[in-house]
């Protein structure tokens, strides 16, 4: 049987420590649930990040495509038409 390698994690920053108190405080996780469940979270910049069945075009997630090619000039006037449309409320009226 290998092993079983113990790793101690000792955070120097204050902080990170707040932070983490405060969270386990407001969720009743520990700390080590805390950092786990953050560093799962955490994708690296430069990194592509799991995200389903989106495909990163440059810096944008787009879904993929699955039909027929538009124009750019066709996508522009379904763009201005959906401008176009009235206010579905709720919300400010960018124009006003």
């Amino acid at each position: 049987m290998g092993r079983i390698e113990n790793i101690q994690l000792n955070v120097r920053s204050a902080f990170a420590r707040d932070r983490v108190q405060a969270l386990t405080k407001l969720t009743g996780m520990t700390a080590s649930e805390v950092v786990e469940d953050a560093l799962r979270g955490y994708v690296p910049p430069g990194l592509p990040a799991n995200t389903g069945a989106l495909v990163r075009r440059g810096a944008l997630l787009v879904r993929p495509a699955t039909g027929a090619s538009i124009s750019l000039a066709e996508a522009n006037d379904a763009l201005d038409r959906a401008r176009q449309l009235p206010s579905r409320g709720g919300g400010a009226d960018l124009d006003d």
